[in-house]
């Protein structure tokens, strides 16, 4: 399996908070059976994480050095959307995923704004799109077919594993996997409470979805990240269940 989404790097976000944390999650990660992994810290232009990329690059090297185990490391950032965002690519300031086309984006968990929409389109024409964990964003749990306006314009949609695992975010996140609406099952691991696996998502995607959907989230669409390659997406708007009333 292929993580495309976790934090790994120690000491430059809410990720990770040491080396031996790192390599703790990295070992977890193997007996897992992850064998790649792209580690995406956060930037966030006007927030609290604005490590650039230079230095990024130096954290992932010391990283390898004290890590001898199995797993092929990759760096990228999961970018928190803004306006420079753009500009900071084209500087090499912020990373895409794995040397990539791809870049992962993160929004505001609460309110979606429009313009938004226009620093996608600036980003696209150079970019493909990752949205992170769209299913934890209030918006999208109050109507998932929200995720229309971005997969309409060939983005693609990340879900967190554990969020298969949790009431609020699994009610959400079954129908937007039933409808085609997500391409990459990843960890988003950040530290022993949010761990670096996948394998009980993707056991738990087998036996919901088949075994062929299963490694097509977890192995083969992030592959196509690390071979820079396109993916083709098949999905269809999200039908509302009608209610049903008992009139006495």
């Amino acid at each position: 399996m292929i993580d495309i989404h976790s934090h790994l790097i120690p000491e430059v976000d809410d990720g990770s908070q040491s080396l031996e944390e790192s390599l703790s999650l990295l070992k977890q990660a193997e007996q897992d059976g992850i064998t790649e992994l792209i580690t995406t810290p956060h930037f966030m232009k006007n927030g609290e994480f604005r490590i650039k990329a230079s230095e990024l690059v130096q954290r992932l090297s010391e990283l390898k050095q004290a890590y001898t185990g199995s797993i092929k490391l990759h760096l990228g950032n999961e970018l928190y959307i803004h306006p420079d965002l753009p500009e900071l690519l084209e500087k090499g300031e912020v990373l895409t995923l794995a040397e990539s086309d791809y870049i992962l984006v993160e929004f505001p968990f609460q309110n979606y704004k429009d313009e938004y929409d226009e620093i996608l389109y600036e980003l696209s024409l150079k970019y493909r799109i990752v949205i992170a964990h769209p299913e934890r964003y209030s918006y999208v749990q109050e109507d998932p077919n929200f995720c229309l306006r971005w997969l309409n314009e060939g983005y693609y949609l990340q879900a967190n594993q554990n969020s298969l695992f949790k009431k609020e975010t699994n009610k959400t996140l079954i129908p937007m996997i039933e409808n085609g609406f997500v391409s990459f099952m990843a960890s988003d691991a950040h530290n022993e409470h949010r761990l670096c696996v996948l394998s009980e998502a993707r056991k738990l995607l087998e036996e919901e979805f088949g075994e062929r959907f299963a490694v097509q989230l977890t192995q083969e669409n992030p592959e196509k990240i690390l071979m820079n390659e396109p993916i083709v997406q098949e999905y269809r708007e999200i039908k509302k269940k009608k209610k049903h009333f008992l009139w006495l």
